[in-house]
């Protein structure tokens, strides 16, 4: 089986359009690396808004099919109180992440996203569980709060309740969202705090990734998704399988999971090849790296299901 625990879905008014202008910085960056010349953001926003607000659930299943991955962990994201408003609010976003889960049943597993600092957050996340069948935790600090404030504990507490686990953006983010709130080290108060609690480290913190498998190793409750490393993958594959080699040598394949951050990066390395750098590595160049059948299969789906509780 393969799971895809790191995927997004979304609609026409989920993201403010600040959040498409600093993807649009982000493109016009890369761009310029080999032209040298600026690129006109206004063109490139309306494109980043019409790829990142097209990822229905309708389009993500299909592209799941033509990759062979089996089940996806999907939910959305909650900047609001950083950017303003969506047009769509979390509230409804969220109902209709799980709204999809329940159109492609045992296809998608609903993550429930909030702002913890919202009023009401532990109210809706527990009508979330309850009556929309949500199934984990997702928390985004870069709007402005880190994962160790205090206004986060009373949903760690409920997910402690529920059984759930939690899943924390840790690494580097594009404007107007905040790198230092998705640092690594402040997962470990949580994970200290909570030594029952299944937290997953999204991304294993990207380039601050050997301070979480430093955490993670002290921390037996953290686990990683290695979604978003497609970007190291392409450019730079001898740092994403060493890292790989290190972060499954340091916890375990059991606590290390197959994502994607579909569809943000996709552009760079589409699904159905990124399943393959993972399940079929070509390590020709690096004779000092391998993994095992059962390494790769434990992380391209057994660890997630497990996690879950979905091998039982």
């Amino acid at each position: 089986m393969i799971i895809d625990s790191h995927v997004h879905i979304s609609g026409k008014g989920w993201f403010h359009p600040s959040l498409t202008l600093g993807a649009a910085r982000i493109t016009a960056a890369a761009m310029a690396r080999s032209t040298g010349e600026g690129q006109n953001l206004s063109e490139l926003a309306v494109k980043s808004e019409r790829y990142l607000t097209n990822a229905t659930a309708e389009k993500l299943v299909p592209m799941m099919d033509g990759a062979g991955i089996d089940k996806a962990c999907v939910f959305s994201v909650d900047f609001g109180l950083l950017t303003g408003e969506p047009e769509v609010g979390i509230e409804e976003q969220n109902r209709q992440v799980a709204q999809a889960a329940e159109d492609f049943p045992g296809r998608l597993i609903p993550f429930f996203t909030i702002d913890p600092r919202r009023p009401q957050a532990v109210e809706m996340f527990s009508r979330a569980v309850k009556e929309w069948g949500m199934k984990g935790l997702k928390f985004h600090p870069t709007s402005g709060y880190y994962a160790s404030d205090p206004v986060c504990y009373p949903l760690y507490e409920k997910c402690m309740e529920y059984g759930l686990p939690v899943l924390i953006h840790a690494g580097a983010i594009n404007a107007p969202l905040k790198t230092r709130y998705a640092m690594p080290i402040y997962v470990d108060d949580v994970a200290a705090d909570f030594p029952e609690l299944p937290i997953i480290i999204a991304h294993v913190g990207l380039g601050m990734w050997q301070e979480a498998l430093h955490i993670a190793g002290m921390k037996p409750n953290i686990h990683f998704d290695i979604s978003a490393w497609q970007m190291f993958f392409a450019f730079y594959p001898k740092d994403f399988y060493r890292m790989l080699r290190r972060a499954i040598n340091s916890v375990g394949p059991w606590r290390v999971f197959y994502g994607s951050d579909s569809p943000m990066v996709d552009f760079i390395v589409p699904m159905e090849r990124w399943v393959r750098a993972v399940r079929e590595p070509k390590l020709a160049s690096m004779p000092e790296i391998s993994f095992t059948e059962e390494e790769k299969e434990i992380v391209m789906g057994r660890g997630f299901a497990r996690l879950m509780k979905l091998d039982r």
